[in-house]
């Protein structure tokens, strides 16, 4: 190319800016060592004897130069009986990568002789030498003649075509001015000094400054860990950045440029053979920047922005095209200012350039990526104009766009800030660049004030799980979730989601836990996105995903994760991981099968061999068995399969692994089925078993447990104990999201209405717009799942404690998977349960489970056993903190939201012919009324024979008024599993009469009989007195309470049925003990 001469210097520009990357060394020179003097003394070696001297010379410096796999010369002088003074040995492809001196394409598998000399008559010696290694007949295909001699080059040339003409091999002649010329330009003078002994006082010395001192103990540990510990033939992905990073020390120390571009050509050949593209376009784009800030070769520069361009080509990531980007700047940059010719077609480049970086700019769907991109071409168009004051328009556009910045964590706001703050050193009086400087300033300092506040909030977070607290853990990681979010503290976010990912787990929330690892795993993913970067946290991620999703039944989804998770794990050599994981997953897995029912078992048949692939030999083992290859078993896995073979599958199955295992729970019908537990509440969701709403489905449930995480030790207790979810889809074109509530059947009820809901366009505003109506989704749940005695409650749960913030993105989540496993989860997963040649189907054997003689039989405490506790509840009995969710349950039978749609009046009392008596619920709305008892009937039938219900009359609640009581109607908590916490849910009725004849008349009878008819006004009406019909009278029941208030103590579960605020309870003279005391003394 044509450069014309300028004093601008390149490597001086840069070294101004950033002297931490240059040497900080001196160079101290003492004597000399001219190169007239050298030379002569060269050519008089043979006066002084020192031929063997020169051979050992020529070798080394022909290492350095031409091929480094030169034998040992262990004959006598003159080549001896192996004709050649030194020869090439052949060497593995694998080992030649590791060559960064005297780096060429064929040494390693051609014979290349070396013969030297000394005579004066180098002409008539190269014809010898050349000849009788001819001789030979060992196939040599280059000789090259060394002589300390000078030759002129037309002689020379004319030399290597006569012996090439004669013996059909490639002859090279390297005179003294060669040797002379390699000497100097690349600083070998202290090697000929050393090898020939030449007479001088001339000495170079390196004083290092203190950053080289650093670099280059770096670049020796480098170096001696690349002899030492790195097998050619498998070098790692991590292995090879260290050879690109010892080829930038070499040149931050200035060593010799032959050495740094042998050891830049030598990384990148390492990056192209065992490498990432991410890897490939770093080594080309650090070769290009230190070809021209450090060894100022702008013939080098161009060659490598060519291929590092052509490296990324199709890439639709904007920091790679960043790379190429500063490249192109720098390009144009000097030919502008040099008046230079390019020899590549920057045009193309950058016209190529800036319509993908447009390409990038337009979609949405990935707006931390579009928002750079739109970053890179607004600072590149800066480089156009000639006079600052027209960038004022492109300043605009960036203010534009860092103000839409703000909730990206993939966007780089820091680094951003930094590089259009180092403008102004150069941009004066520019009101839009003021602007945009003011505001990114204030910006910077308000991101980093948040990131401190929220720092504070992790180490709180963290430190109350370590102790046990995972509530509490919870609200403070939760309240550290929107500041963190941000590129600067990324490492710091994705930290706290794993902290609370374990908090939900360890209360029974694993939907919540699985989104916050899928976000955690996704934004560890953009590493490997970006900058094709594989890494420890990514197995561990993979494989925590791997593990909750078995916890949840989703095996196709365990596989998935866990087959990626070998991927990682392979290319790393930091792995902590091995046969312990496999076993553990091995395990689960199995436990999985053995738990699951036939008919699960049943859609399994192609399972086999995929578990077999990825090394999970037991599972696969465990169901074959359970499909009843019994045989192929046997003799698989060496065993008989008798009662002590069932006896050891018993113990798998029932193992208490921390979990609950209850089956494979994949979906295989048009809709599926994911169900969740939230403080006793089960909550079940059908769907459309199809992408997107599978994971929609998943999002909904994380979100409805993230938000409600806490909401029990915030005083929010929950009511219902059953919430049915619909999600049904519509096809139209325009997203849209709504939801309707229905209170009014058995079950509370909500549909959720999707349309034009895509995937693959889910920009900002379809995000957003779907965040919000999941939060309006939430404030109109609020009031119907929840007693809320106190809005203050639900203002600190919601806004205090962010609970919204911690309940994630609801975009974020839904991309995350795909960031990750990619967009086509449905085929993979289909794939896993498909046939195909290459896997072998087992089809049913059975006609009942493998355990039908021994089911497993879950540990349930005697309902019988739990008596009223004496005194005040211990303090550790009222800690929330080591309670999980499963661990509460809400009683179902009464409905508060039924019952509050009408107003319990009062109660009647029936006798009827030949019947039971009758007590019926007077409502000032009959007809809701008989609803309530239609709910009722539809639980526990005509017979409660099961005494789910529970009707209890407390007489004695006044002196002055005897004739008044009380009816509580309630579940009976003996008739149902206990939990460690139960939500008892009642109704209760003051009756004020004035005469109790009525009452005393039932209990008579009920007494009489021992049975009566619990039923609503309503159904009075159809009754014929003397020809009632049973099926009519309402519920037949066996068991009526009846207590004195002043038998209710402390504990009793009818403390509820005595208000001590208004009640004057009646308190006998002659009983000794009276439990209603210690109730009223506790208050």
């Amino acid at each position: 190319m044509n450069v014309q001469e300028t004093k601008f210097s390149s490597k001086e520009f840069l070294r101004r800016r950033r002297p931490e990357k240059f040497s900080d060394s001196t160079i101290r020179e003492t004597g000399t060592l001219d190169r007239v003097v050298l030379e002569h003394f060269l050519s008089t070696l043979n006066t002084r004897n020192q031929e063997l001297q020169f051979e050992d010379f020529a070798k080394k410096l022909c290492e350095k130069i031409i091929c480094p796999n030169l034998l040992e010369q262990t004959g006598p002088v003159a080549g001896g009986d192996g004709k050649t003074d030194t020869q090439t040995f052949p060497v593995s492809e694998q080992n030649k990568l590791l060559w960064f001196e005297g780096v060429n394409e064929a040494s390693n598998k051609e014979r290349w002789a070396f013969a030297v000399s000394t005579r004066k008559d180098w002409k008539k010696k190269c014809h010898e030498d050349v000849l009788k290694i001819k001789e030979t007949e060992r196939g040599y295909t280059k000789v090259f003649c060394v002589t300390n001699q000078s030759a002129k080059s037309n002689i020379r040339s004319e030399v290597e075509d006569t012996l090439k003409t004669k013996t059909g091999i490639d002859v090279r002649i390297l005179d003294i001015n060669w040797l002379l010329d390699q000497i100097y330009k690349n600083h070998f003078e202290q090697l000929v000094i050393d090898s020939l002994s030449v007479p001088t006082q001339y000495k170079r010395e390196v004083i290092f400054g203190e950053n080289d001192y650093k670099k280059h103990k770096k670049y020796e540990e480098l170096t001696e860990y690349i002899r030492e510990k790195i097998n050619p033939a498998e070098i790692s992905y991590e292995q090879v950045d260290i050879f690109l990073e010892i080829a930038e020390l070499s040149a931050e120390l200035e060593k010799p440029l032959i050495e740094t571009q042998g050891l830049f050509e030598r990384a990148i050949k390492i990056s192209k053979k065992f490498g990432t593209n991410q890897q490939l376009l770093d080594a080309y784009y650090q070769y290009a920047w230190k070809s021209h800030f450090w060894m100022e070769d702008f013939n080098l520069f161009e060659e490598n922005l060519q291929l590092a361009y052509e490296s990324i080509a199709s890439s639709t990531n904007s920091s790679k095209w960043e790379k190429v980007l500063n490249l192109v700047t720098v390009h144009k940059s000097y030919i502008r200012l040099n008046n230079a010719t390019s020899t590549i077609d920057i045009e193309n480049i950058e016209r190529n350039m800036l319509a993908k970086l447009d390409e990038i700019a337009d979609d949405d769907s990935r707006p931390s990526n579009a928002l750079t991109a739109k970053t890179h071409k607004a600072i590149y168009k800066l480089t156009t104009f000639s006079d600052v004051e027209d960038a004022s328009v492109v300043f605009e556009e960036l203010h534009e766009i860092f103000k839409n910045s703000g909730n990206l964590i993939g966007y780089p706001f820091e680094k951003n800030f930094q590089l259009l703050n180092e403008l102004d050193d150069i941009i004066f009086d520019v009101d839009a660049y003021e602007n945009l400087l003011d505001y990114m300033t204030e910006q910077s300092a308000v991101r980093g004030g948040e990131v401190k506040g929220a720092l504070l909030n992790l180490r709180r977070g963290i430190k109350r799980l370590q102790n046990g607290h995972p509530y509490q853990a919870i609200k403070y990681l939760g309240k550290s979730f929107i500041p963190l979010y941000k590129e600067e503290s990324r490492d710091k976010f994705i930290l706290a989601l794993k902290a609370i990912a374990y908090a939900y787990e360890s209360i029974g929330l694993l939907w919540s836990s699985r989104s916050c690892l899928l976000l955690s795993a996704s934004l560890i993913t953009d590493n490997f996105w970006k900058y094709d970067e594989i890494s420890l946290k990514q197995a561990e991620i993979y494989y925590s995903l791997c593990l909750t999703e078995i916890k949840l039944g989703k095996l196709a989804h365990a596989l998935l994760w866990y087959e990626l998770f070998l991927i990682i794990n392979e290319n790393i050599s930091d792995s902590s991981f091995g046969d312990k994981e496999n076993q553990q997953v091995d395990f689960y897995i199995s436990q999985l099968i053995l738990n699951t029912d036939l008919k699960g078992i049943n859609r399994q048949s192609n399972i086999p061999d995929e578990l077999d692939r990825l090394g999970l030999f037991v599972s696969s083992g465990c169901l074959k068995y359970a499909l009843g290859y019994i045989e192929d078993f046997e003799r698989e896995y060496e065993v008989t399969a008798d009662k002590d073979h069932n006896d050891f599958l018993q113990k798998i199955r029932d193992f208490d692994a921390g979990f609950n295992s209850k089956g494979i729970k994949d979906n295989h019908d048009k809709r599926g089925v994911h169900t969740s537990f939230i403080f006793g509440c089960t909550i079940e969701i059908n769907f459309p078993n199809r992408s997107p709403f599978i994971e929609f489905s998943t999002n909904v449930l994380s979100l409805l447990e993230g938000a409600f995480a806490t909401c029990t030790i915030d005083n929010i207790h929950l009511k219902e104990a059953f919430l049915i979810i619909e999600v049904i889809a519509d096809d139209d074109d325009d997203l849209s999201l709504s939801h309707e509530i229905n209170s009014n059947s058995g079950k509370l009820n909500l549909t959720i209405n999707c349309s034009g809901f895509d995937v693959s366009d889910f920009r900002i505003e379809a995000q957003q717009k779907i965040t919000n109506e999941f939060k309006k989704l939430v404030f109109d749940l609020l009031p119907e799942l929840f007693f809320i005695k106190n809005t203050e409650y639900i203002e600190k749960m919601i806004f205090e404690d962010a609970a919204f913030d911690r309940a994630i993105s609801f975009g974020a989540c839904i991309k995350s998977i795909e960031n990750v496993l990619g967009n086509d989860i449905d085929q993979q997963i289909k794939k896993i349960y498909s046939t195909s040649a290459e896997k072998k189907t087992y089809p049913l054997l059975r006609d009942k489970s493998w355990d039908s003689e021994f089911p497993k039989v879950l540990e349930i405490e005697d309902i019988k056993a739990p008596t009223p506790g004496k005194g005040r509840m211990p303090e550790e009995e009222l800690n929330s903190e080591n309670i999980t969710h499963k661990d509460y349950s809400i009683q179902s039978l009464i409905k508060p939201r039924l019952w509050d749609r009408t107003r319990w009046q009062g109660v009647g009392f029936a006798q009827f012919k030949s019947c039971y008596p009758g007590l019926y619920l007077l409502f000032k709305h009959p007809d809701i009324g008989e609803d309530i008892f239609k709910d009722l009937i539809s639980s526990v039938g005509l017979v409660d024979s099961k005494a789910r219900l529970r009707v209890c009359i407390v007489k004695g609640i006044s002196v002055k008024n005897p004739t008044h009581y009380r009816v509580l109607i309630s579940e009976n908590m003996m008739t149902t599993p206990l939990t460690k916490r139960m939500t008892m849910i009642s109704r209760i009725n003051t009756m004020t009469p004035d005469s109790n004849v009525n009452l005393e008349r039932f209990l008579a009878a009920y007494q009489a009989c021992g049975k009566f008819y619990l039923g609503c006004d309503a159904m009075l009406k159809n009754i014929i007195p003397e020809y009632p019909q049973r099926d009519s009278l309402g519920i037949e029941m066996s068991t009526l309470d009846v207590r004195w208030a002043w038998e209710i103590g402390l504990n009793d579960v009818d403390c509820i049925g005595v208000n001590l605020k208004e009640d004057d309870p009646y308190i006998p003279s002659d009983v000794a003990e009276i439990p209603l005391l210690q109730l009223i003394n506790s208050k």
